[in-house]
Parts: C-alpha cells; sequence; structure tokens
C-alpha cells in the first residue's frame, strides 16, 4: 500500500503535520511519501499512490483519479469562516483565497474527513451530509525527541513564562499583552515574573510594539521576531516556569502538545484537555487575576489528558486505509 500525503511546500503547522504523520508511516512500514501540492516536479511520484490524504490542496489529476481521497481538516472551522470573509471584504481581490469553499467542497468529495479535535468534528458533522465518514483522531508528537535533553540555562524571571503562537487572530497574544502588564504590578511577588514571547513577525511591529511599549508590556517582558528551531523550542520549555499558549474555543494545538512532551507547565484557555491550568476566555482583567492566581501557587493544578506519540496518530491513520483498499 502506498501513500501520498499532499501539502504546501511551506513552514505552515499543517506541513509540520504531515512529515510528522509520513515519517511515522514508514517507520511502521507503511509506502509513505510527501507531495508538495505547489511543486510539480514533486508530484509524478504521488502516481501510483493506491490513496492520497490532503492537508492542504493536491492536483487537478489526483483529485479526478478515482483513488480514495482523505481530507485532513487542519484548520479551525472559525478561521475557515473568518479568512473567507476577510479575503472577500477587506483583500476584495479578484481570485482571492476561499477556505470556507475549500472546506465546503471536501466536505462533498473526500471520502473521509480526519480532524484532531472534537469540537471540530460535532461543527464538522453539522455541515455535512447523513453518512459521511469522519473521523476524529488523537494527535501525537514525538515523545523521545522532546523528553529527551535538558535546560541550557534558565530564562530571566521569576516566574518566567513563555509563549511562542503564530500572531494569527485564534492565538496572537493580545489578550496576553494586555493583561501580563496587570499580572506583574498585582503583588509583590510577581514583580520579578518575565514573559518571553517570539514569534511576532517583523511586519506586524507597527502596531504589537506600540501597544505593548505604551502599556508597559516591553518592561516586564522580552519580545521578539525570532522564530525558534526545535532544539531552541524545546530548551525554552524546558527552561521556563510556565508555557501560556491562548488558543480560542480552548483548542489545543501543535505548540501546546509539543511543551507538555517536554515536560512543560501549561496554561491555556478553559477547554484545552492537556492543560495544567485554565484562563477565562474574554475580559483581559479577569485573564489577569486568573493568572496572578497561577503564578502565585493559589490554583489547583489540573490532572491534564497525556500526549501521545505520533506513532499513535500513524496507527490511526493506517486503520483508515485498510478499510479503504479494496
Amino acid at each position: 500500500m502506498k501513500v501520498a500525503h499532499w501539502v504546501l511546500g511551506n513552514r505552515s503547522g499543517m506541513n509540520k503535520v504531515s512529515r510528522m504523520i509520513q515519517t511515522a508511516e514508514v517507520a511502521l512500514g507503511i509506502d509513505s511519501i510527501i507531495v508538495h501540492s505547489d511543486d510539480a516536479k514533486t508530484q509524478d511520484a504521488a502516481d501510483d499512490a493506491d490513496m492520497h490524504v490532503v492537508h492542504t490542496h493536491c492536483s487537478d489529476k489526483t483529485l479526478r483519479s478515482g483513488k480514495p481521497l482523505i481530507w485532513v481538516c487542519h484548520g479551525t472551522p472559525e478561521v475557515m469562516f473568518h479568512a473567507t470573509h476577510e479575503q472577500a471584504t477587506v483583500v476584495a481581490a479578484y481570485g482571492h483565497s476561499d477556505a470556507f469553499m475549500l472546506q465546503q467542497f471536501w466536505l462533498q468529495h473526500a471520502d473521509t474527513v480526519v480532524t484532531f479535535w472534537p469540537r471540530h468534528e460535532q461543527i464538522i458533522r453539522s455541515m455535512s451530509d447523513k453518512g459521511r465518514d469522519i473521523r476524529c483522531i488523537e494527535l501525537g508528537v514525538n515523545l523521545q525527541y522532546w523528553q529527551d535533553g535538558g535546560s541550557q540555562g534558565r530564562f530571566n524571571g521569576s516566574p518566567s513564562v513563555f509563549t511562542a503562537e503564530n500572531c494569527y487572530e485564534i492565538k496572537w497574544p493580545l489578550d496576553l499583552f494586555t493583561a501580563w502588564p496587570w499580572v506583574v504590578e498585582s503583588d509583590p511577588k510577581l514583580y520579578g515574573a518575565r514573559l518571553h514571547a517570539i514569534y511576532v513577525p517583523t511586519d506586524q511591529h507597527r502596531y504589537w510594539f506600540p501597544l505593548v511599549n505604551r502599556n508597559g508590556c516591553s518592561f516586564v517582558s522580552h519580545i521578539t521576531s525570532i522564530v525558534f528551531t526545535e532544539d531552541q523550542m524545546r530548551n525554552a520549555f524546558k527552561s521556563t516556569d510556565y508555557y501560556i499558549g491562548l488558543v480560542r474555543y480552548g483548542d489545543h494545538n501543535l505548540t501546546c502538545l509539543e511543551a507538555r512532551a517536554a515536560g512543560a507547565t501549561l496554561i491555556s484557555y478553559e477547554g484545552n484537555p492537556y492543560s495544567h491550568y485554565w484562563v477565562s476566555e474574554g475580559d483581559q482583567r479577569r485573564i489577569a487575576g486568573q493568572l496572578s492566581a497561577i503564578l502565585r501557587g493559589e490554583t489547583p493544578k489540573r490532572d491534564p489528558q497525556p500526549v501521545v506519540d505520533i506513532s499513535e496518530t500513524a496507527k490511526e491513520m493506517i486503520k483508515i486505509y485498510e478499510g479503504m483498499v479494496k
């Protein structure tokens, strides 16, 4: 059985997850390849594949090949809808991106739809015809890699808090940057607390830095556009007291799974099953109060769901493939 994973050849989370699953499938004895949907030179290798896993797009030839098609729905449903609205009304360009249309297309044409979030599964089912094959499987990470190694030196702060989320509205640090100065000034015990925020893109500095400079967040933080390598991320997870990833609707993401696997103490919005602590999405004053209580050690720690190895994700994908082989 040969499987082709189709994904854009960029640095996106979708690309990373597709490569993680493909590598784990190969380790389990599956002939599995990565094909870049934006690079025709890579696509001939997929011609003899028995089935195609579409993470972003696939070629028109593949779409009409008659081979089984599995669509992995990476995007948050709300992001797909909002991105379509934004492209249509803000960009208003001819041929603009339409993520919501693409979602509807795959819900009609994929033989199986895969998601990693039970909440997303319920939304997807509400948009699907009766009998549509929709699978919710657990996303894992390379546990051995993230568990290995140790800290190369503690990051500044007592306590130190690390965040590394993409500055996209669904998970950007706006609420955190608003609340953080109030956290530090709320109690003498927290005067030494420091936030470490990476991955704030340079072309967004014109509005992020006026905010953090004006409200005092930058005075008690280390904020940068640097994108860490995996080794640097692993070190950061092991060198700070908390990782905070405020993804809307309480969704988990790949970064929080990697942080947990590395042994980090995780803070998220309410609902993320992998987090040790939850804060309430919404009013930043309430977020600040809840963060302050967590950092002072006053909030009971949750018993979070354990993170599974990526091999478990691959095994679930292989079960889907095996059910499609004629």
